[in-house]
């Protein structure tokens, strides 16, 4: 866990379910509800649900991944795929986003020391989310895949770590 600002970054563990149940999102979002995001494509390994607290209140939520297949895109083993953030929809505009996106390098550097890039994908309809990473440190990288009949832009930063 670490503490950044107002919020906690935190993994979660079976203990955090009854809190991760009561997690309001939309189902046109960009990203799976928590539990869903946690379950789908249980085959994949090195998946790492973290929740975003804010005075023990969760308010947000994401997962890293790391040794993720993207089609067309090399992906090198000093990587973490960042996925399925969202924002509880009661904690949305607050600046929560932001925050924790600003959170993560400290978060990784002290969990995943090896690791200096995170990679993302991106909906091309979801605007406020390409703002919020480009805002963030992310940079395009001009790739682009098709996921789930939708298309994405791949993002990274790299890490001063």
């Amino acid at each position: 866990m670490i503490e950044y600002k107002e919020i906690k970054l935190k993994e979660a563990t079976v203990g955090d379910i009854p809190l991760i149940e009561s997690y309001l999102l939309e189902e046109n979002q960009y990203a799976d509800r928590p539990i869903k995001a946690m379950t789908n494509s249980l085959h994949e390994t090195e998946k790492h649900p973290i929740l975003i607290l804010s005075n023990e209140i969760l308010v947000g939520f994401f997962i890293l991944q790391k040794n993720k297949i993207i089609k067309n895109f090399q992906m090198d083993s000093n990587c973490l795929f960042f996925k399925d953030h969202s924002i509880d929809e009661r904690f949305q505009e607050k600046g929560f986003g932001k925050l924790s996106i600003e959170a993560l390098p400290k978060y990784i550097k002290k969990h995943f020391s090896n690791i200096d890039e995170i990679i993302l994908t991106v909906d091309y309809e979801n605007l406020s989310g390409q703002m919020l990473y480009l805002k963030t440190g992310f940079r395009d990288t001009k790739k682009r895949i098709k996921e789930n009949g939708r298309s994405k832009f791949i993002y990274s930063k790299k890490l001063n770590v």
